[in-house]
């Protein structure tokens, strides 16, 4: 439990990185002050309050405060280790932390509750290094997105969504207007609801910025293969990456420098300063060819008709102010035909042909684990039926043993990579960037756009775009852009950002008062 504090030291809702910052240097705030802050939120409304049920796990008390002291102790003689020195950081329950820090990490399965991590994960170490603090670990969709409910796990339960006071509605389409989206679902709620000015998810198909959308983030998808993914668990080795959300840009480039590898080019923050006009050029797709199709997306007929609008206010308003902005077109996913099947079928058949494969590497570099394989987890789930199952969010494991059943090598998917690449790199992005001279290529968050980002293992950013009305959910824009270029992707948020109005704030006690008997 945290230690309360009535004096408000910070709005935590609208507090971004930049503003800790300052108040760090100015001297008015400690981390140790920031730390306590953020816990008494956590602590008034993830479980109790609006009962957001966005954070699984803190460090006891002690621990926290120790780190904060420390890194309060080296400001005080000068050393400082980072720009985001002595700022909270939550991380996905996916991203394994050394026991010494004082939490599990689950990926919200009791399964993995008593495993221990071999230390932390490399991006975990190069947080620290960089000298943050991590404040917490996120609930997310159980096993990275393999079981369940999108943003429900065993362990945390549901996630709720940030801007939907009454909460999930049951029965809700997989997509629809209260889901929270998934699987880095509490790493998103956990930012909009206060509980750290950043964070971080993985990602094998929109689960960084499906949920940054849902939220009114910003949100980067590192490129696949440029962040180590040792020490997180991922579903596959040639999809997976990690990426960070955020308030603003600036945070969100803040985040990603502070673990990408030293060599990569340049820092993203640079990218968020002075950018100009003719710098931004930008791809739209038609939104009607992207869609999500009518089995999982909302029912208002207004909303296709409001977002249909916005898109178009988008582009208009990126002309306004000097970006350069044209159509272009890739083929829809389930237009794309391989064989006999279309390219969206071929990349989950790629997953669910290597997911117990990326899981069981995960498990086997366990120091300890009651389970080293998807085989056990599926197991452990049987004999612990009580917990692990829900009648509403997660009835039965079907999936995970469908992915037993369906384990291949992950070399025998060489082919198929190479078709869905050729469908959205060769003839999809990369065409674009050459025929149009655009630098990113954009559609709207709800749709399967994600999937362009995922066949070409190019990076993606998320912005806001806007809240639809029969609800007040958010939605936003996503960008590709080619791989390595996250900074095309930053320049283009920060661009954004400078040009939209200011995100609406989620409101606490609505969800409070509206969520009282959940």
């Amino acid at each position: 439990m945290a230690a309360s504090d009535p004096r408000p030291r910070f709005n935590v809702l609208t507090a971004t990185t930049q503003d800790l910052r300052q108040l760090l240097e100015e001297g008015t705030i400690t981390s140790l002050e920031i730390v306590k802050t953020y816990l008494d939120h956590i602590f008034r409304h993830d479980k109790d309050g609006a009962k957001c049920r966005a954070v699984l796990y803190t460090p006891q008390l002690f621990q926290l405060l120790a780190r904060a002291a420390e890194l309060d102790s080296e400001r005080s003689r000068g050393s400082i280790r980072g720009p985001l020195h002595g700022i909270p950081v939550l991380l996905k329950d996916s991203i394994a932390t050394s026991v010494e820090l004082g939490m599990p990490t689950s990926a919200g399965s009791h399964a993995l509750l008593t495993s221990s991590p071999s230390g932390n994960s490399d991006v975990a170490s190069a947080l620290l290094e960089s000298g943050l603090i991590i404040l917490g670990k996120t609930n997310m969709t159980e096993l990275i997105g393999q079981k369940g409910r999108a943003g429900w796990s065993a362990v945390g339960g549901m996630c709720q969504p940030a801007y939907i006071p009454s909460g999930f509605k049951l029965g809700e389409k997989r997509r629809g207007e209260t889901t929270p989206s998934g699987s880095s679902t509490g790493s998103a709620v956990g930012v909009a609801c206060g509980f750290a000015p950043i964070a971080l998810g993985t990602e094998t198909t929109g689960s960084i910025v499906s949920p940054a959308a849902a939220a009114a983030l910003y949100a980067l998808k590192l490129t696949p293969g440029s962040v180590s993914l040792k020490g997180v668990l991922h579903v596959t080795a040639c999809f997976d990456t990690v990426g960070a959300m955020g308030k603003t840009p600036k945070d969100v480039a803040l985040t990603c420098d502070s673990f990408r590898p030293e060599g990569k080019s340049g820092l993203l923050a640079d990218a968020t300063a002075h950018v100009k006009p003719e710098e931004i050029s930008v791809g739209f797709v038609d939104i009607e060819l992207w869609r999500l199709p009518k089995d999982c997306q909302v029912q208002d007929p207004k909303y296709f008709e409001q977002t249909a609008e916005e898109y178009t206010e988008a582009k208009e308003r990126l002309r306004k102010h000097g970006a350069k902005v044209v159509d272009v077109y890739i083929t829809p996913p389930e237009k794309y035909i391989v064989g006999d099947i279309n390219v969206d079928e071929l990349m989950d058949d790629i997953i669910d042909h290597q997911a117990k494969n990326g899981i069981d590497r995960y498990l086997n570099d366990l120091i300890y684990s009651d389970v080293r394989s998807l085989d056990d987890i599926v197991r452990f789930n049987d004999e612990h039926s009580d917990i692990e199952f829900d009648k509403d969010f997660c009835p039965n494991q079907d999936n995970l043993r469908r992915l037993v059943e369906l384990a291949q090598p992950d070399e025998e998917m060489r082919a198929s990579l190479e078709q869905c690449k050729k469908w959205a790199a060769t003839e999809g992005v990369d065409k674009a960037v050459r025929e149009h001279g655009v630098h990113v290529v954009v559609c709207c968050s709800d749709s399967f756009f994600a999937g362009v980002s995922v066949a070409a293992r190019y990076p993606m950013a998320s912005v806001p775009l806007g809240y639809i009305e029969s609800s007040g959910r958010p939605y936003g824009l996503q960008a590709v852009a080619p791989k390595d270029h996250e900074d095309a992707l930053v320049k283009f948020m920060a661009f954004w950002e400078s040009i939209s109005p200011p995100r609406r704030l989620p409101d606490l006690e609505a969800s409070a008062s509206a969520r009282r008997y959940l």
